[in-house]
């Protein structure tokens, strides 16, 4: 893995100077060989991306002309398949989920170690979500019984089939399409397959997203963490 990033780029928007330069210190020591550029203003980032393709980019929530949700997603529409990871001083679930929604595949806490944040980073590029603990609280596996679905997903579920409505329960909790895939006894295609399907039905255009509007339309009880999802430990 470590050789894959080797060839990494990452760009690290934020508004404040100190942080940027913290977190390009940081990731020089710990991934040496990653490109790095910086910016602070949302004309910065789109000039940027005129001239560069990162793979990588961390995105301050609070970024100026491209703050919140609706930044996540305008910049999303501009690189659609690159990396975003937000950076956030708010741990905040419905901040959280809608930054998901809005095609982050992470969202790390500001006041992360520097250990947390780069296992974060590990963790999104090898193709999870993370998010804080916050997200749904302690502890960090759900029980056997499975959460029960809101009335306003029920109408969607209907058109489901049984194997796709226990592939989306286990999309609520964060599992990965291998973890499904063992879980549920399916071949990995078989599972991509039926997210394909529920992606439709959720009008989902990506899995964050659908893994967004799967966790919202579930009455998880708020002090469970789905399981699968990657989680700063303790860090607000």
């Amino acid at each position: 893995m470590e050789n894959d990033f080797e060839e990494i780029g990452a760009l690290i928007a934020d508004r404040l100077t100190f942080f940027r330069h913290g977190m390009i210190a940081l990731l020089k020591d710990s991934r040496p060989g990653w490109q790095l550029a910086e910016a602070g203003t949302s004309d910065e980032v789109l000039t940027h991306l005129r001239d560069a393709s990162p793979k990588l980019i961390l995105l301050d929530l609070q970024l100026p002309g491209m703050h919140g949700a609706d930044g996540v997603r305008r910049l999303r529409a501009l690189c659609p398949t690159q990396h975003i990871v937000v950076l956030a001083d708010s741990d905040e679930r419905e901040t959280i989920l809608e930054c998901l929604a809005a095609g982050a595949q992470g969202y790390v806490l500001k006041s992360a170690s520097p250990s947390q944040f780069m296992r974060a980073i590990d963790t999104i590029l090898s193709g999870d979500v993370f998010a804080p603990a916050s997200l749904t609280g302690v502890p960090l596996r759900a029980p056997a019984a499975a959460p029960s679905v809101e009335v306003g997903m029920q109408p969607l579920l209907a058109t489901l089939t049984d194997r796709q409505r226990d592939v989306f329960r286990l999309l609520a909790e964060g599992c990965a399409t291998k973890t499904i895939a063992r879980r549920l006894d399916l071949a990995v295609g078989t599972v991509k397959v039926h997210l394909a399907a529920i992606y439709r039905v959720l009008g989902a255009h990506s899995r964050m997203e659908a893994m967004a509007k799967a966790c919202g339309g579930f009455a998880v009880p708020p002090r469970l963490m789905p399981t699968g999802i990657p989680v700063a430990e303790r860090v607000n």
